[in-house]
């Protein structure tokens, strides 16, 4: 493609390379995209002209996407969904009809209290939108925002640059929670015995020190980080098989607790909160598409507790 002129290329090509692309079927993608299934086929021919690669393989269960394809369909894909926001802003926002993709990074716990609520209203409102949701990066946030990676990053944030927003959601306790048979269920839990017992800590980049340490600091406490992992999920297997305890946001607790049965739940012999707040960049602003996006997440925090907007 190098010195290709794009005034020869049809946009109309990248619709259906971006339907193929999702729908990994020619037949759904020209349902998609309201075309018939010849004229699809034939759009996938002259794709694999124009980038000379075969893009798609079939197989038994449906067509494989290149490696090629999926470099090309990052940046298609990126493309596509710009001129979709700019189109917005030329017209007013209607959730009801839009097609467009809403982009948040969010923190784990966060998205375990908000997915449910988010998706089903996302679902009602705007049935033709898609919700594309990432894991939290706290040091990559900016960037991401700032380059529009992501619209929306949804975590603990407190204080942020003038170039964002930030918008508190919801205040939650976190909790402890441990295995049916921990020693630490047979008398009341106290700080000191709180800290007695080694700890698991849920930490994507590794790190064992949380919001919680300070707090304990200030008590002359200290706890012992025996280990940390990735995701909320690795967690059961981990107290299931020592005498660890987690402290995690209480809504991710109870979510655990519903999907291992064998463990518990206990409140914290103190009161620490987490705060979860959306920041996003003030370029977006203007947006309708995107302030409806962030009133749907504000909407679906209501029932998780005290929220509030800050500046």
């Amino acid at each position: 493609m190098n010195g290709l002129n794009i005034a020869s290329v049809d946009l109309n090509l990248l619709k259906a390379f971006e339907a193929l692309l999702r729908e990994r079927s020619v037949t759904r993608a020209a349902i998609s995209i309201g075309v018939s299934q010849p004229a699809l086929s034939h759009s996938l021919t002259r794709l694999r002209h124009l980038f000379g690669d075969d893009l798609f393989i079939r197989l038994p269960h449906g067509m494989e996407p290149t490696p090629k394809a999926h470099e090309i369909g990052m940046l298609v894909e990126g493309a596509l969904e710009r001129i979709r926001r700019a189109l917005d802003l030329q017209h007013d926002f209607d959730p009801a009809t839009t097609r467009r993709s809403f982009l948040a990074t969010i923190a784990e716990y966060a998205e375990v209290a908000l997915i449910e609520r988010l998706t089903r209203l996302m679902v009602e409102r705007a049935p033709n939108a898609d919700l594309r949701l990432m894991p939290l990066d706290f040091a990559a946030t900016a960037e991401q925002l700032d380059g529009g990676v992501v619209t929306l990053a949804v975590g603990h944030f407190r204080d942020q640059a003038p170039r964002f927003g930030r918008r508190l959601i919801y205040r939650e306790r976190l909790s402890a929670l441990v295995h049916q048979r921990h020693p630490v269920l047979g008398a009341p839990l106290t700080a000191e015995r709180y800290v007695a017992w080694p700890h698991v800590v849920m930490s994507p980049t590794g790190k064992a020190i949380r919001s919680i340490d300070p707090h304990l600091a200030a008590r002359g406490l200290k706890r012992r980080v025996a280990a940390t992992v990735g995701t909320y999920l690795a967690l059961p297997p981990v107290l299931r098989s020592t005498e660890m305890i987690a402290t995690l946001p209480g809504i991710a607790a109870e979510a655990l607790v519903d999907l291992a049965r064998d463990l518990v739940r206990i409140d914290l012999p103190f009161v620490q909160t987490v705060e979860v707040s959306m920041v996003w960049h003030v370029k977006t602003e203007a947006d309708p598409a995107e302030r409806w996006f962030r009133d749907l997440v504000a909407e679906a925090a209501k029932p998780l507790g005290d929220g509030a907007e800050a500046a």
